[in-house]
């Protein structure tokens, strides 16, 4: 007998699974927020730096890795994606519940 994941799941009140909705909702906004609000990082995420469309010339891929590497662009560029995915599986599942 195979068993899926909600039958791990332990059971919840609905008012304590609203709370947890809108506790990961609020620190996904909060965490996203100091993404977009860092200039250094919105600037490289914009021109698409650390991926196969990143397409500069070397000059500006030495600048680019210089503050890539002085705001840890990486490591926070994973970070948010993490929180985007997460936020992306809350709302799912949120709307899943409210069916």
């Amino acid at each position: 007998m195979t068993q899926t994941a909600d039958e791990f799941t332990p059971t919840r009140s609905p008012a304590q699974l609203a709370k947890d909705y809108e506790d990961i909702r609020q620190e996904c906004r909060e965490k996203l927020n100091e993404y977009n609000d860092n200039e250094a990082y919105v600037f490289l995420r914009d021109r698409s730096y650390g991926t196969d469309d990143y397409r500069f010339n070397f000059i500006q891929r030495w600048l680019d890795g210089l503050v890539a590497k002085r705001i840890n662009y990486a490591a926070n560029r994973q970070n948010e994606l993490m929180l985007l995915a997460m936020k992306a599986r809350n709302e799912e599942l949120y709307s899943k519940r409210a069916r």
